[in-house]
Order: structure tokens, then C-alpha cells, then sequence
């Protein structure tokens, strides 16, 4: 089924029609207390990692398509609600705010929802824990920091990440690449470290999208900082080809993930990745940014280049 008028627009600033003010935009969505309790509940012991396929991945799609509709996200024709089935009790979990002006182009942002589960699940035998104490991968900062700012920001929940982005995948061979302006997928942005303070931009080189969002930045956000979204300093880690911007990226859509967490942070797939660890005011600071610098997207003023050469 092609999506082509699933119009995924963010609800930024000034453009959200549930937002009063700007400042009521930041006080509530992106109160660093909101983004904790969404994180929480995500990496609560009671949802046991969130492996997909689960019933406790169910519980989290469900606890996300609940944020969606309270946010006024509207559901997409052809979906079960919120609910797009990728396999038999996968699902990736979809809203939508139509826009007037382009209503046949998207802008998406994404993040996943699932994670490695227990010691039971784990899909990576070297990751794996000997903990009595525990047993269960919590994923605060992967990626339910994520789905605290796609909540927030909106749209698409992937499923599968863990096991090969099946989820991503499985959407971007429903949709008609040309129709998709951006991709936007928020990975791990609930840790950073010292040397590395500002967001960074998996696969900068391939298109123009990193320019774009640093001048939104400056002209919407904060006009002194020059460079908000910075260069992959990972580039040995692959992080472009790992996560969901990929399988768009690969049908030419300008599709890159914005991190803030190293490659090599030493809670990455640990069950110590837990709530306590994150800094939610750095999360609403990421998330604030990234608003800021889609503004040029949503605005239908900026069309970032499309990848080529990628297989």
C-alpha cells in the first residue's frame, strides 16, 4: 500500500496547532519531567526490555500510540489506529499531522522503541551480562531517550532496530521515496561525554541536511552558536548504516540519525542503561535544537539534497 499522503509534519513552535506560545511549547512538552516520566515508563523493569515480538513490546506501542493521540496526532489511512503491522505482533507505530501547503510531501522523524530484552533474549552473545541482581537491558538511552523526543516532535516509532531495522525497513519499501523530503531519527541522545557536548549527524556527507539545521538553528534558535549539529566523530563505528535512517537512505531520501551518546558508551546495550542515567535537561536541549532546525523543512523552504551512490 503506497502511503504518498501520510504527511508527517512536526508540530514545532509556533506551527502547532495544540501550542498556544512558544513558551508554552517549551514549559510542557519539553520539560525535562515529561521527558523522564516517558523514558521511565519505556525503561520500567516491568516492560523486561522491550524485545520485539513481545507482549511487553506491545505494552510500550501501546503506551506510545496513547502519547500520540493525547498529543493529537492523527491516525493513517489504511493503519489498525496507530498501528502499522510489519509481521504478526510487530508493529511500528505511526501518527500524523496532514500539512496544507505540500500535503504530498513527508517529513519524518523516528525513532525505535525496541531493545535487546533480558539475558534470555539478548541478540548479542559478546553484549551479553552475568548479573543476578539484573537480568533485564532497560534501553533508557537506546532508544527510549528517542521516543521521548519523537513523542514530542513526532511521528514513527520503529519496531525491530535490534534485529536488523526491520521495522524501518519494512516502511521505507511501502512509501514513495520521492515523496519524502526528510528523515529525521533520534538515537541515543540521553548521555554524552565531555569532548562531545552537541548532537552530531550520522552520514553528514551525503547530503546537505547538517548545513540546513545548523542555519535554522541560528536563525530560530540561538543566533550565537555557530555550529549546534556537529560531524560524526564515529565514522569507524558505521553509526550511519546501524539504525533507521538506512533503509531510506539507501532510496535517495536525505535520511540521517541525530546522536548525542558515543558508540562506545559503556551503559550501550548494559543492563545499567536505566532512567537514573540520562540527563533530561541535555535531552530537551537536543530536542530543542532539532525543532529549531527543521523549522526550514516543515516551513516547505528548505529541500535538503538527496543521497546518491549509497548500496
Amino acid at each position: 500500500m503506497r502511503l504518498k499522503y501520510l504527511v508527517i509534519f512536526t508540530i514545532l513552535l509556533f506551527k502547532a496547532p495544540l501550542i498556544r506560545s512558544q513558551a508554552s511549547l517549551t514549559d510542557s512538552l519539553f520539560h525535562p519531567d515529561s521527558l523522564r516520566h516517558i523514558v521511565e515508563v519505556l525503561a520500567s523493569d516491568s516492560l523486561n526490555g522491550r524485545f520485539t515480538g513481545t507482549v511487553e513490546n506491545f505494552k510500550a506501542a501501546l503506551f506510545i500510540a496513547d502519547e500520540f493521540r493525547k498529543a493529537g496526532l492523527s491516525h493513517v489511512a489504511g493503519n489498525n489506529g496507530f498501528f502499522r503491522e510489519v509481521k504478526p505482533a510487530w508493529f511500528n507505530v505511526i501518527g500524523a499531522i496532514k500539512g496544507k501547503s505540500k500535503p504530498g510531501q513527508l517529513i519524518i522523524f523516528s525513532a525505535h522503541y525496541d531493545h535487546v530484552g533480558t539475558n534470555a533474549t539478548n541478540p548479542f552473545p559478546n553484549d551479553k551480562f552475568v548479573a543476578d541482581d539484573d537480568q533485564i537491558f532497560n534501553g533508557a538511552n537506546d532508544d527510549a531517550s528517542g521516543i521521548a523526543a519523537v513523542i514530542t516532535l513526532l511521528f514513527i516509532a520503529f519496531t525491530g532496530e535490534e534485529l536488523g531495522l526491520l521495522g524501518s525497513q519494512f516502511l521505507a519499501n511501502e512509501l514513495e521515496p520521492d515523496s519524502i523530503v526528510a528523515l529525521i531519527n533520534i538515537e541515543m541522545i540521553g548521555r554524552h561525554e565531555l569532548k562531545n557536548p552537541r548532537p552530531y549527524i550520522t552520514g553528514y556527507e551525503y547530503s546537505d541536511l547538517k548545513r540546513i539545521l545548523n542555519r535554522n538553528y541560528r536563525a530560530y534558535g540561538d543566533k550565537t552558536e555557530k555550529e549546534f549539529f556537529k560531524i560524526d566523530p564515529y565514522t569507524k563505528s558505521f553509526l550511519f548504516t546501524r539504525s533507521d535512517n538506512y533503509p531510506f537512505a539507501l532510496k535517495g531520501v536525505p535520511a540521517h540519525s541525530v546522536m548525542l551518546t558515543s558508540p562506545e558508551d559503556k551503559y550501550y546495550h548494559h543492563p545499567d542503561d536505566e532512567s537514573w542515567t540520562l540527563d533530561y535537561q541535555k535531552i530537551k536541549k537536543v530536542i530543542v535544537g532539532i525543532a529549531h532546525g527543521a523549522t526550514g523543512l516543515v516551513k516547505g523552504t528548505d529541500t535538503p539534497r538527496r543521497i546518491k551512490g549509497i548500496y
